[in-house]
């Protein structure tokens, strides 16, 4: 599976925000769309800070 979890970075901490995003899609300015594995969506604004493809993980920097 190359399905990820994505983290968002707020203030030096990191919060896991969805877990199993198949896919992360630009929407607008330092906006996302993330897209899980079953079909749930949450946008959020923020900017790619660290993608580790091997480890599944994908760090978003809060705006």
């Amino acid at each position: 599976m190359c399905e990820s979890n994505v983290y968002l970075r707020k203030d030096g901490d990191e919060k896991l925000i969805m877990e199993n995003v198949a896919a992360i899609t630009p929407v607008g300015e330092d906006t996302f769309l993330l897209k899980g594995l079953l079909g749930e969506n949450m946008k959020v604004k923020a900017i790619i800070k660290d993608i580790n493809l091997m480890g599944h993980k994908i760090i978003l920097k809060a705006l």
